[in-house]
């Protein structure tokens, strides 16, 4: 559920407004912050640096959400880099003491908050299960299913999935040759649909 802001919440807290552009850097894996960051429009890549180098793609922030809440809540570091992945893209930055404050004092904002994190923190919880038992065709579609109902696009309508191959590779932990062999597969069977190249569920 998204968390929604007001021009309240941004009076009283003395929010900030902020733009990026696509390959920004919003926040980097391993820094503290005394900002909590909402994502007002666009959308961000959240990943990793695997030893070896590599990008080991967490996931994907759309508009109506905070990100790095845990981190900042406990001022610990970010667990991950966010990069701006649309042409653009609205921050809010609320400091941590202010927007603390806020929802203190409204209760039903609180709430609000903790259940958009609660929320994100069970979604990881069956990502990561997800890669470690499923195999590759049922790990690609819970991924792609996800990407649904972050979007909410009810489960039986079609929907242009936009995530590339590289993206999806990222995010379940496959190798991008195994990605476009089930995807075309899964096309065959019936499961999915591709046109031009895109991939719709």
């Amino acid at each position: 559920m998204p968390f929604i802001i007001d021009d309240e919440m941004l009076i009283n807290t003395s929010a900030e407004v902020k733009m990026f552009f696509k390959g920004d850097t919003v926040a980097r894996e391993g820094e503290c912050s005394s900002f909590f960051l909402y994502l007002k429009s666009g959308e961000l890549s959240v990943f990793n640096f695997t030893q070896d180098g590599k990008e080991f793609l967490q996931h994907k922030v759309i508009a109506g959400n905070f990100f790095g809440e845990p981190a900042v809540l406990l001022e610990k570091p970010f667990p991950g880099h966010v990069e701006v992945a649309s042409e653009k893209a609205t921050l809010v930055k609320f400091t941590r003491d202010r927007l603390i404050a806020f929802l203190l004092e409204n209760p039903e904002r609180m709430l609000d908050f903790t259940i958009s994190v609660a929320e994100k923190s069970i979604r990881k919880s069956h990502s990561l299960k997800n890669i470690v038992f499923l195999n590759p065709e049922e790990r690609i579609l819970h991924q792609l299913r996800d990407y649904k109902k972050e979007h909410n696009c009810c489960p039986t309508e079609k929907m242009l999935i936009s995530l590339t191959r590289k993206e999806i590779s990222h995010m379940t932990g496959l190798r991008i040759e195994t990605i476009i062999r089930t995807v075309k597969k899964m096309e065959k069977e019936g499961k999915l649909e591709i046109k031009s190249g895109k991939i719709y569920l």
